[in-house]
């Protein structure tokens, strides 16, 4: 796991510039730090070391390509065997271990571009390649579990790129400009989804991508998908039956190469269905695992401690509970937002960057999280309610439970001159996603649900959700795991008939089923509760969030007064004061995270 960056086209980049952008990113590779510069292009690479830690150095060389790669290849021990039947022979590590990046170079001299298909795992690589016409490529994996930015120099001869934001500003010509129509697109999505970004001149690779720069400034961009997958069903149809027992041979195929790591690995454990599924399984493989479980301190509702530590004490890890004092979210969200390179409304981001800080602490490098079940198997009740909803309206319906605030709440928290910018530039954002989203349903020719699912999967997703997991976890050095993203279970997801993924009022029901082997009934059957911050509760008169609202929405240096009209925020605030709510908070919240981020890189929209 590692952080990259580097440049392509026009003149030298100098040394100092480049270790600018090192350090922006040390956080999420502290343990060695490389460099290569030529006339013309950079490599880069801050490493954390998992796999292979006396091997592995960066950057990869071999006849006339250079690589540097973030990420993890689960099934490089499959693939070197694979190579060394071609003649490819790999240099010994001195323990004994083997560094997954060694494949890469080989397999792309081998299968050129296309050998990202043969990956699996998780990964954001770029490979300079001076045979024939020189290049730069970038390459993200199928989920887009790792990020990769980059923009295009005003003279469109250099391209820059870092897995952070803040790492790529590092740049001395990179383009700073806020991209107003980007805090409708957040606070419609929750987030700003890709390939734009909050900058109006910096772009985000979206999943599965293959990115193509060429020293004669000719940029080209593909998408490669998932490979079609068959697997053997017992009478050559898939049954509910054979779909719990399939997934669950293949999680614990993944849970195995995971688990093969050169540095302790632990377990998030949320009390909810698929953490503890992960960790029940992964406990059988690894005796003395350790789980971890965040709560804030204090009585508040949507409170999953107790159920984080039944499921310990059933599967038997060393659980760890890490409480988070409300009292000081304020400095707290400061420090995470430094992190966070975009703008994003969950509340719980602010836990899982507590989480990850306590699993840094406790000297783990690697965690597992059972992220992307909920997407691939329908998990959310929204998907079942939308797929089952023939009104004529259902697209804009779907569209509001995905955004922070919807188009009747917006009509009047926006300012009349901002209101009149998103009008020109077609409408709100959550209007035209859930048209969008219409339109792709009325074309697709699938079950519905499906296209509900592969909308999520690709467009909020990998923003949303896999974006701040990746930033937060690696702002304390710790690698996230996510066993259901690999390509195998994503492609069982996409062969499985949505009639076995949602059974009656059974949502996710593949993963139930596989998980009854597993962990109590308790579990399983019981309701599904979103991991989240109570800001309802929260932002109320006494308590620190409710004076940070405040003083920082409220008062002369609001940041964000071209964007919102503070009489509104004032009414909201008054009424979250006097009655509070969920709408009213999750507005106020969104507005802050947006007021807070800029404040805390100085800018200024």
């Amino acid at each position: 796991m590692c952080r990259i960056h580097g440049s392509f086209g026009g003149a030298p980049m100098d040394r100092s510039t480049l270790d600018a952008v090192a350090l922006a990113q040390l956080h999420g590779g502290p343990d060695a730090q490389s460099v290569r510069i030529d006339d013309s292009w950079s490599l880069g690479n801050n490493r954390l070391a998992i796999q292979g830690i006396y091997a592995g150095e960066q950057p990869f060389r071999r006849n006339g390509m250079t690589c540097v790669f973030n990420g993890e290849i689960y099934n490089h021990r499959a693939l070197r065997r694979e190579l060394e039947s071609h003649g490819y022979r790999f240099p010994g590590d001195r323990d004994g271990t083997q560094c997954d990046g060694d494949v890469l170079l080989p397999l792309y001299e081998l299968h050129g571009d296309d050998f990202v298909s043969k990956l699996e795992g998780m990964y954001a690589i770029a490979i300079v390649d001076t045979r024939d016409e020189p290049r730069l490529t970038l390459f993200t994996d199928q989920a887009g579990m790792k990020s990769l930015y980059y923009y295009l120099s005003a003279d469109g001869r250099r391209l820059c790129f870092a897995s952070e934001l803040q790492a790529l500003s590092r740049f001395p010509d990179f383009p700073s400009r806020i991209d107003p129509l980007a805090v409708d697109r957040y606070l419609g999505g929750k987030a700003v989804w890709g390939p734009e970004t909050v900058y109006a001149e910096v772009r985000t690779l979206v999943p599965g991508s293959v990115l193509r720069f060429t020293s004669g400034g000719r940029l080209t961009e593909r998408q490669v998908d998932l490979a079609p997958a068959s697997f053997d069903w017992p009478g050559g149809v898939p049954t509910r039956e054979a779909a719990g027992e399939i997934l669950d041979g293949l999680l614990h195929d993944e849970l195995t190469r995971m688990l093969d790591a050169d540095v302790p690995v632990c377990v998030i454990t949320s009390g909810g269905l698929d953490s503890s599924y992960l960790t029940a399984m992964a406990k059988s493989m690894v005796p003395d695992l350790a789980s971890f479980n965040v709560a804030y301190a204090g009585t508040w509702p949507s409170d999953e401690r107790h159920f984080a530590e039944e499921v310990a004490r059933h599967c038997g890890t060393s659980h760890h509970q890490v409480l988070l004092d409300p009292a000081g979210f304020p400095s707290l969200i400061d420090r995470f937002l430094a992190h966070l390179d975009q703008p994003n409304n969950a509340p719980h981001s602010l836990s899982t960057f507590g989480l990850f800080e306590a699993i840094h602490q406790a000297g783990f490098k690697v965690a597992l999280t059972g992220d992307g079940a909920d997407e691939l198997f329908g998990g959310y009740a929204r998907y079942v309610k939308a797929s089952r909803d023939d009104s004529a309206t259902w697209h804009r319906s779907y569209q509001d439970t995905m955004a922070a605030a919807g188009p009747v709440t917006l009509s009047t928290l926006y300012s009349t001159a901002f209101r009149a910018e998103v009008d020109r530039a077609g409408g709100f954002f959550a209007d035209r996603s859930g048209d969008e989203l219409a339109a792709r349903v009325a074309a697709s020719g699938q079950d519905k649900l499906e296209t509900l699912l592969r909308y999520d999967q690709f467009e909020r997703f990998p923003y949303y959700i896999l974006r701040r997991v990746d930033h937060l976890s690696m702002a304390h050095s710790v690698e996230a795991r996510i066993p259901f993203l690999q390509p195998r279970i994503m492609s069982f997801s996409r062969e499985l008939p949505t009639a076995l993924k949602v059974v009656g009022d059974t949502v996710k029901t593949p993963v139930a089923d596989a998980a009854r082997r597993w962990i109590p009934r308790s579990v399983i059957d019981r309701p599904k509760q979103p991991f989240t911050l109570p800001i309802a509760a929260m932002i109320r008169p006494g308590e620190a969030l409710y004076d940070l609202i405040g003083d920082a929405l409220l008062g002369p240096a609001f940041r964000c007064k071209d964007y919102f009209d503070q009489r509104a925020l004032r009414e909201l605030f008054r009424l979250q004061t006097e009655n509070p709510s969920g709408h009213a908070a999750e507005v106020l919240w969104s507005v802050l995270m947006l007021e807070q981020w800029l404040a805390v890189r100085n800018l200024t929209p």
